[in-house]
């Protein structure tokens, strides 16, 4: 933001591109921390079905049909900037200036998705995967994913809540809280509980297979490779108390290959590794997302 009476918007200033072929701007929408953003009342107008809370159309100023920005000032004394941006930026759909790289307060971005529908704007239909405000959300989803997750569940951005829901694996969903859950709803939660639970018993039940057995040899017989299969069940029981939705193929193998060190037949060796490698292959390849 620049200094001044007032601040201007980085991104929405008064020479801003708002988009290929779209008009100019001609309006102003002043934030009820004083910070001037630049826009286009054709653009507000053609997303909004209540045109734009019933704000909209400006009167034309001049005789001459000219537009002067500076003298067409819609006052929004409910929205502060940090909403009023995203909002914009849903609307027109440019890339963001920032004065620094820091990602969208979620709260903040929750509000200003919820303020939308208030405005005539259906959020699914502006938060597509071609668009910016699309991918910003998608930036904050590593650090907040329930969050985005919830906001792309309550107004059904499936093709977010899909890419967003490989993030959460990591949480322990008992203990989202109810307004979470509120807005996630009970579609897309159960998705997500069938997504972690699901994870869970297919890694279960890769690392429940039989270690097989070799033919035996003059060091290695059918007796002494009860040896490799009570190693791996060790190695499994021991598994089974840390399983998790996000569990890593790295601790997987690490956990084996600790509990099966002392193992020195070749053939002992072959057969493990064959099993391992399979399960983490098969592991690598379970679905991540709803």
């Amino acid at each position: 933001m620049e200094t001044g009476p007032f601040s201007v918007s980085l991104t929405f200033g008064p020479r801003a591109k708002l988009g290929q072929n779209a008009p100019p701007v001609d309006m102003i929408l002043l934030s009820n921390d004083s910070v001037v953003f630049y826009t286009c009342e054709t653009t507000l107008l053609s997303v909004s079905t209540n045109s734009f809370r019933n704000l909209l159309p400006f009167p034309t100023q001049h005789g001459d049909g000219s537009i002067n920005p500076s003298e067409r000032i819609l006052t929004l004394p409910e929205i502060p900037s940090s909403e009023l941006e995203i909002i914009l930026l849903a609307i027109h759909n440019i890339p963001r200036k920032s004065a620094s790289n820091s990602l969208f307060d979620v709260n903040t971005l929750t509000r200003a998705i919820d303020r939308l529908p208030e405005y005539g704007i259906s959020p699914d239909a502006r938060i597509t995967p071609t668009s910016q405000i699309y991918h910003l959300m998608l930036s904050c989803a590593p650090v907040h994913p329930l969050e985005v997750y919830a906001l792309a569940a309550q107004y059904e951005i499936h093709s977010l809540a899909v890419t967003v829901s490989s993030h959460t694996l990591g949480l322990d969903l008992s203990e989202v809280s109810a307004e979470l859950s509120r807005r996630i709803g009970s579609v897309y939660l159960l998705r997500l509980f069938q997504l972690h639970m699901g994870r869970t018993a297919e890694l279960k039940d890769l690392l429940a297979t039989e270690v097989g057995l070799h033919n035996p040899t003059a060091v290695c017989n059918f007796a002494n490779q009860r040896k490799l299969k009570d190693m791996w069940n060790f190695a499994v029981a021991s598994l089974m108390f840390f399983i998790k939705p996000d569990m890593t193929t790295g601790a997987i193998r690490e956990m084996v290959m600790e509990h099966t060190s002392e193992l020195t037949c070749p053939d002992c060796l072959k057969l493990r590794d064959s099993l391992l490698n399979r399960v983490i292959a098969e592991w690598s390849l379970a679905r991540r997302t709803i």
